[in-house]
């Protein structure tokens, strides 16, 4: 009764949240399956892991009682792989044989990489539907160059100061050329400001970060009465007194690093949503980047800790966290949007831009 309540209500406003309900046991049997698969054959089997794990996601995120979907075919995702790999080793040997072959072929991973970004990305969202009608991207090639290619140049003369406004721009590729039925997305506004609030924020948590482990290794050395000057006496007993709280302050600085740098993606992502409209829909993120950093904290050791088994339950509650705190606002309802003919895409752009560890993630 309360459910329907709140149904009822969400449609009176036409305001309608997103709602994921994967689960952490229910993914880890996916996952554990996928891996053990995707060594036993090889690797071969990974395309079909891909796409059992998207299904998950996608099958889990849900929008005024409908589901998402995802509908590549495991073969078409493996043939891009292939060809992928094949270039990968074409690099790899000419790199053995002379230094001018790797280069040669790092050059013309440059030159196909815009390419591959544009069919990364137009793949993965024809593949991607919502009521059976599908997503497309219609970016182009030069678009691709701009803002993976010629903007990342900006951090050179900026010393890194212009990331915040490179990783804005980034997005505003993708949702500027992105479109739903026959409806496109675009940026209301520019969330660059935004950005660098939140790129500022975590880098004053980082240093806060990094002084407390110079101050918490210093002290826990000099508290524990080692001489510096003995090390090099051989005495084990000084040498891990000495070495210990280093490793351990590295690591828990390393895993403090990544946990903010997280929030900080998230802190992003909310201002760039609530700048993003699909026709008359407009977008809210308010996901909580404190929330989802605290989670981070202790999640994230926790995966190490187990060499990785709890990995499957930090992918579901970054997932939760972040589409729970998200919400569309539709005047005239989620109806409206019409299925449009297209073709399917091609993998190989996806499969070749996973290879080369190129982050197309919107």
């Amino acid at each position: 009764m309360i459910k329907g309540q709140g149904m009822d209500e969400q449609m009176q406003s036409n305001r309608w949240a997103i709602q994921f309900h994967g689960q952490g046991g229910e993914y880890f049997r996916i996952w554990i399956v996928n891996l053990l698969l995707s060594v036993l054959t090889l690797g071969i089997y990974s395309a079909w892991a891909k796409v059992r794990r998207l299904k998950y996601f996608y099958g889990n995120t849900e929008l005024a009682g409908s589901r998402f979907d995802y509908t590549a075919q495991p073969v078409k995702i493996l043939i891009g792989r292939l060809i992928a790999f094949a270039f990968f080793a074409l690099y790899a040997v000419g790199s053995n044989l002379h230094p001018l072959l790797g280069g040669l072929f790092g050059l013309l991973f440059l030159l196909v990489l815009p390419w591959m970004i544009v069919r990364s990305i137009r793949f993965n969202l024809r593949q991607t539907r919502y009521r059976n009608v599908p997503f497309d991207f219609h970016g182009t090639v030069w678009g691709a160059v701009k803002n993976y290619l010629l903007l990342p140049l900006l951090l050179i003369p900026s010393l890194g100061l212009a990331l915040p406004y490179v990783q804005h721009q980034q997005f505003r590729f993708v949702v500027d050329h992105a479109s739903f039925g026959d409806q496109r997305f675009s940026q209301l506004g520019s969330a660059v400001g935004g950005y660098y609030r939140a790129a500022l924020a975590g880098l004053g948590v980082m240093l806060v970060v990094g002084l407390g482990f110079a101050f918490t290794v210093g002290a826990t050395i000099f508290g524990a009465g080692v001489n510096l000057s003995e090390l090099n006496k051989s005495n084990p007993a000084l040498l891990i007194a000495a070495i210990l709280p280093l490793v351990i302050g590295y690591i828990v600085m390393l895993v403090g690093f990544s946990v903010v740098a997280a929030a900080v993606r998230l802190a992003q992502a909310n201002f760039g949503w609530r700048q993003t409209a699909l026709g008359a829909v407009s977008f809210d993120s308010q996901a909580s980047p404190w929330a989802y950093g605290r989670m981070m904290a202790w999640r994230l050791p926790l995966v190490v800790l187990t060499f990785g088994l709890a990995l499957p339950w930090l992918k579901v509650a970054q997932s939760r966290m972040r589409l729970n705190g998200m919400s569309l606002h539709a005047p005239e309802g989620l109806n409206q949007f019409n299925a449009v003919v297209q073709n399917a895409g091609s993998a190989v752009g996806a499969e070749a831009t996973d290879l080369f560890d190129v982050d197309l993630a919107i």
